[in-house]
């Protein structure tokens, strides 16, 4: 690889705003429909070619490697706070974002600096340039470069661990450049079908991407023919398999309130001992499963001698825990709650959630979806529960427009819709109607709770 000197060094940025300017040139999958997912859209060359450029900071990175359909965020987030409450330094690379791009690289809860982000893109800059004046076709993606900048920082403030997920599957994705600790595959279900295969076990196959030899695999992966996948490739590569219902188990699960907050108290048990009263202030029993996953491959990382964090420290860590749109009350009287349920599956669990955990009198339902989503089946799960349904769209390109969410609402279950151009007026429009008693659930897309959360007053 061709070191910085070989490449045209142009004059660097001098604002965040440049910067920012500069990566959004690059192609941006999570706004595009239809494309072909293999090899030449998402090559793995491109991304180590890049890091390669800055010194390789991925390799010899300490880190812990997510996946699954659903709940990888939410695992992510989990597993860095206890890290952090543990007294280690450590780093937090998840997507998309809500509010703002830098959310999306944190050390210890706090996100890259608009000035670490410059000083960062000004190192990868001449390279990416280089290849966007050359062959373009093989300049790195967004998600690529923002990957770069995401280990790079990591490697530069020296973290003591790296939690990262995964953004798209696994064996392509640009994450999966590095050597983890340990790899985490939560439970696989139907989600981007048109890319990733429309089969469980064709997903599993893309998701089990990121194991890798030797490295123990933590999984909530509950289909049988899912599971075969992942169980053949985990003994392909001699990694250590621990599963939930056979090396973890949600033992108890109760709903909790403690200082205001909803939540549950949990008794989780592992293949090395039990942790009780357990407090997450999430809701969900979907959310007690991604916490054994937690809780499973920290005592991986224990038996390896990587950590010492102990069970007070875990309930500590657990009890501050912050999720940000999942089943998140932003407001109260009427109750407002952002979720980016986006599957079949997320949005049962949403639904479910929603009939154990609150009280109201009406559900006033806002509902923005992309539009290569299984947008029926979604549906199905979710408006028959509604007494009133506002349907909109994010920014985003991908955003499914609100005429086709009524037309297939009405054609599913004879209900008519509300349709609002943008988040905000869809949010104006159900606080318009919303009694004090009700509840407004506003869902369906990261993009929709991310401009819903700029509207609110939080």
């Amino acid at each position: 690889m061709k070191n910085s000197n070989n490449y045209h060094v142009s004059h660097a940025f001098q604002s965040y705003e440049a910067a920012l300017a500069f990566l959004y040139k690059a192609i941006d999958y999570e706004k595009l429909i239809g494309y072909q997912y293999n090899a030449s859209t998402f090559s793995l060359d491109r991304m180590e070619k890049l890091l390669a450029f800055v010194g390789n900071p991925q390799k010899g990175l300490p880190c812990i490697h997510i996946t699954g359909t659903k709940g990888k965020g939410s695992t992510a987030i989990m597993i860095a706070t206890i890290l952090e409450h543990g007294g280690l330094t450590t780093g937090l690379f998840t997507s998309p974002h809500l509010v703002d791009l830098r959310e999306r690289i944190q050390i210890d809860h706090q996100k890259i600096s608009e000035s670490e982000f410059i000083s960062i893109l000004n190192e990868l800059r001449p390279y990416i340039q280089y290849l966007r004046e050359t062959e373009l076709s093989t300049s790195p993606t967004f998600f690529e470069i923002l990957t770069a900048v995401g280990m790079l920082h990591f490697k530069k403030k020296q973290i003591a661990m790296a939690v990262l997920e995964v953004g798209l599957g696994g064996r392509l994705d640009s994450t999966n450049v590095v050597i983890p600790q340990v790899s985490i595959i939560t439970n696989i279900g139907f989600d981007h079908t048109a890319i990733l295969g429309n089969t469980l076990p064709d997903i599993a196959y893309e998701k089990a991407g990121i194991i890798k030899q030797g490295v123990p695999v933590v999984s909530g992966v509950e289909d049988a023919d899912a599971l075969s996948v992942v169980e053949k490739i985990c003994r392909e590569k001699d990694a250590p398999l621990y599963l939930l219902g056979r090396n973890l188990w949600v033992e108890e699960v109760q709903g909790f309130e403690r200082n205001g907050t909803r939540g549950m108290i949990c008794k989780i048990k592992t293949w090395r001992q039990t942790y009780g009263d357990i407090f997450l202030p999430l809701v969900g029993f979907h959310q007690a499963k991604n916490c054994a996953l937690v809780l499973g491959a920290l005592e991986v990382l224990r038996e390896r001698g990587i950590i010492t964090v102990d069970h007070k420290i875990i309930q500590k860590a657990l009890t501050s825990l912050h999720c940000p749109a999942r089943i998140e009350v932003v407001a109260k009287n009427p109750f407002i709650l952002l979720d980016f349920a986006h599957t079949v599956d997320s949005m049962r669990f949403l639904k479910k959630a929603l009939v154990e955990n609150f009280k109201f009198r009406k559900l006033i339902l806002i509902l923005g979806l992309s539009q290569d989503k299984d947008l029926d089946n979604i549906l199905k799960e979710i408006v028959a529960e509604a007494n009133t349904i506002i349907t909109t769209r994010s920014k985003n390109p991908r955003a499914a427009t609100p005429a086709d969410l009524s037309q297939r609402i009405e054609n599913l279950c004879g209900k008519r819709s509300e349709k609002a151009d943008n988040v905000q007026d869809a949010i104006i429009a159900a606080k318009q109607i919303a009694s004090p008693e009700d509840l407004i659930c506003i869902t369906g897309s990261a993009y929709v709770a991310g401009e819903a959360r700029q509207v609110l007053p939080l």
